[in-house]
């Protein structure tokens, strides 16, 4: 037998019914002196969850592991979210309002409440978790409902246990107690319950359909005709079908899909449901509920309903949090790299490296508002952690501060996943290719794709000036890589460079002078040179001095510590002495990645480049040639 037949036929067996013995209400209220959790409320049961699994507030310092690799770039929504559970678990008054998330298509809403959903089936079969309920209590309904009001007897259990009995037994409960135990609410059975969405115990989901179509019964619960012919009467506790959301979301979590598509008359009984925390049923009074609502929408539907006056009543029964579209490229990237596991799965096909990258750089500048003094390219490295120029990540925060819009407009991630996983197909279909995503095919179909949308020319051409930015940031990088797979076909003439630099550096620190080696006169150290390959990090002139001063300290750790000295010892004089040489070969690289017949000596380097981009850079043999023939080029222009 196989190890995965083996682990099916325990997960199967897992599965199976499960044995359980009935408790009783004195034996559930041992349990809740043991663990309080057990009879607490939807909020702090989702807070605890989240909690537990290690979520710590602060945006700055954390990712929140509860949505570590699922959700990238929110940090500032799911801290207000985990305050919205915190304050409504302790009681405040948030716990009467409607959590609603808003923000553009795609910007992973819906995500959001899929995990705290997953979350809570999972955290309700945890022994931290247990959850226990009436047993045939169509609402799951909490034990300690069956404590009466009567001589102070839910008073002594607050005081006694610590916990708060709120709420009334169901109709079907209080029938059952009066007409089937004739009200010994101690034998009344209580057995564990587990959330479960496809079950519908505890997490209920609503989408509007055709207004037509609606009856408020699929939120309450409707009539059961069958049953009347049994129980004779249309107002009996048990002919009601009691199928409605609300009463199969009691104690757990409610998701409210596209909420403001609601009829007015549906968005009013979430009113009722929030506020009151009870709803009401046609021939019934008004039945508690503990249910944590999660509402989401799109901005355009949200900023319509906050607009009109006549929803102040239930605006006021919201807690709104605004979920942006993420504005950093690596979380950007990341986005895509697991929306294109599936994909992948379904078929194999390679990506490049900076295919995602270059379709994240389109994305995000696609979100960024405007700045007069930084352009879009420069606020997108800017945003993602890179210092740019005379700009400091200091400086992050009020930038952010000053375009509270930002984010919400753009190119959202499933439109770009769906073009690229368009492109990896189709070009995997082409005859005699290898089946791979590189860069330049990511940005050619994100331009055909932009080309096709209906939007207003002014707006398309935006976007299509993006696609041209982040073209030039492509060469830059594209030609950064094969210079890196350039430079060690030539390590001894990178090596002499770094001698001869670090000897100018020398002699300049130390104010001396260096002898030529032909005619053994003093010549002052090579400040050309030295600029020349300081340029290529970036170093200004007014930077020059603590830069060489930096590389000096640098290098005498390494010989102190027995190291070789090598050109990549130093990652950024590394990267200097790199470009200055990739820049210094120039034509002998064009030449080389360009010929149709090189020579022998050509061949040697040009297959020494495909080995390290094969073998160390990532790349698939279709497109490192991709890369090659693409930079050759744009050295040629």
């Amino acid at each position: 037998m196989t190890d995965l037949s083996t682990k099916l036929e325990r997960l199967a067996r897992q599965a199976g019914p499960e044995e359980q013995q009935p408790i009783f209400l004195n034996q559930y209220l041992e349990l809740v002196r043991e663990n309080p959790l057990v009879a607490g409320s939807a909020p702090e049961r989702i807070y605890d969850m989240i909690t537990q699994a290690g979520f710590v507030s602060g945006i700055e310092t954390r990712k929140a592991s509860f949505f570590a690799d699922e959700l990238f770039d929110l940090e500032r929504p799911l801290d207000q979210l985990v305050g919205y559970f915190e304050s409504a678990a302790q009681g405040h008054e948030t716990r009467r309002r409607i959590l609603l998330l808003w923000g553009p298509p795609g910007g992973a809403k819906s995500s959001i409440v899929a995990i705290l959903k997953r979350g809570l089936e999972e955290y309700s079969h945890t022994a931290r978790g247990a959850l226990y309920a009436l047993e045939g209590c169509p609402m799951h309904e909490e034990p300690l409902h069956l404590i009466p009001h009567a001589a102070g007897a839910r008073e002594d259990v607050r005081r006694q246990y610590g916990v708060r009995v709120e709420g009334e037994l169901c109709p079907v409960c209080r029938y059952r107690l009066e007409h089937e135990l004739g009200g010994d609410f101690l034998r009344f059975p209580i057995r564990r319950v587990y959330f479960s969405e496809a079950k519908r115990v505890g997490i209920a989901t609503f989408e509007p359909s055709d207004p037509k179509s609606m009856s408020i019964e699929m939120l309450t619960s409707g009539i059961n005709f069958k049953a009347i012919e049994e129980h004779g009467s249309d107002d009996h506790p048990l002919a009601l079908d009691w199928a409605g959301e609300f009463v199969k979301a009691n104690r757990g979590l409610f998701e409210a899909v596209e909420f403001f598509k609601n009829p007015r008359e549906f968005l009013f009984s979430f009113l009722s449901l929030a506020q009151e925390r009870q709803f009401k049923i046609p021939k019934f009074g008004y039945i508690p509920a503990d249910i944590a609502v999660v509402a989401h929408t799109n901005e355009n539907e949200y900023r319509a309903f906050i607009s009109d006056a006549k929803n102040e009543a239930l605006r006021d029964r919201l807690f709104t949090i605004a979920v942006p579209y993420s504005l950093r490229l690596s979380e950007e990237q990341r986005i895509y790299e697991k929306l294109l596991a599936d994909a992948r799965q379904r078929r194999d096909f390679h990506v490049a490296p900076h295919a995602l990258r270059t379709a994240a750089m389109v994305a995000v500048v696609s979100r960024l508002a405007p700045h007069e003094n930084l352009a879009p390219i420069d606020k997108m490295k800017l945003y993602d952690g890179q210092e740019v120029g005379e700009w400091k990540l200091a400086q992050v925060r009020e930038i952010r501060r000053s375009a509270e819009h930002e984010g919400m407009t753009g190119l959202g991630p499933r439109r770009i996943i769906d073009v690229l996983a368009s492109a990896a197909v189709t070009r995997a279909q082409s005859p005699g290719r290898e089946p791979c995503l590189e860069p330049i095919g990511a940005l050619i179909a994100l331009k055909e794709h932009i080309e096709q949308l209906d939007l207003e020319q002014a707006r398309r051409d935006g976007l299509l000036a993006i696609v041209t930015d982040v073209r030039g940031e492509l060469d830059r990088e594209l030609k950064d890589e094969v210079r890196k797979a350039f430079v060690p076909a030539f390590a001894e003439r990178a090596q002499d460079l770094l001698e001869n630099y670090l000897n100018n550096v020398e002699a300049y620190c130390q104010k001396t002078k260096l002898r030529d080696p032909v005619t053994g006169e003093e010549v002052a150290p090579d400040e050309k040179l030295m600029r020349a390959v300081e340029e290529q990090v970036d170093v200004s002139e007014n930077a020059k001095d603590a830069f060489r001063q930096g590389v000096l300290v640098r290098i005498g750790i390494l010989l102190r510590s027995g190291r070789p000295l090598t050109y990549r010892s130093d990652d950024q004089l590394g990267k200097a002495i790199e470009g200055y040489l990739f820049e210094q070969l120039r034509d002998v690289i064009q030449i080389t990645v360009s010929k149709t017949n090189p020579d022998p000596e050509q061949a040697r380097r040009l297959n020494e480049v495909m080995r390290v981009m094969t073998d160390q850079r990532g790349y698939c043999s279709r497109c490192a040639t991709a890369v090659l023939d693409y930079v050759g080029q744009l050295l040629h222009r």
